[in-house]
């Protein structure tokens, strides 16, 4: 069964909504995306009752995520505003090339997870693994489908 163009643009944009949801977390949520990407303690206000409680996180370590886990939303959110700019101007290839490229940044934020969390990674623990999965099918779908409907 084939998809026509029109399925492939709209997985591509959803690939590009994702990465601005994902930015927006990590921006508004530095800890709590800390927690769920790293494995790093989680913050009280996001432990339920009863949840086992990691030790605090030291005030050095909880600076550096405030600093460092928004900049990672930034640079998702940047990988989006491209996707989105490209998919206005209609360069559809260019969309599956950012893709591409944003596959590559995932790919290592896959490999320091995986560091990180060790044995105990799971793929519903990081959005990075489903993104990384959507954009190596949405990437050679595009490619697939821009050579059998050239315009």
């Amino acid at each position: 069964m084939s998809l026509s163009t029109s399925t492939w643009r709209v997985l591509g944009l959803s690939v590009a909504a994702s990465y601005t949801s994902l930015g927006l977390f990590e921006i508004i949520f530095p800890h709590r995306a800390a927690a769920e990407f790293f494995a790093f303690p989680k913050p009280t206000a996001f432990t339920a009752p009863g949840e086992s409680r990691d030790k605090p996180m030291s005030p050095e370590a909880s600076e550096a995520v405030s600093l460092m886990v928004p900049l990672l939303g930034v640079r998702d959110l940047s990988i989006a505003a491209a996707m989105f700019a490209f998919a206005w101007s209609g360069k559809w290839r260019e969309v599956g090339t950012v893709i591409l490229a944003g596959t590559i940044l995932c790919a290592a934020d896959c490999a320091v997870v995986w560091r990180r969390m060790g044995p105990l990674l799971y793929v519903h623990r990081s959005i990075h693994v489903r993104v990384v999965v959507a954009n190596m099918g949405v990437r050679t779908a595009m490619r697939t489908t821009d050579a059998n409907h050239a315009d």
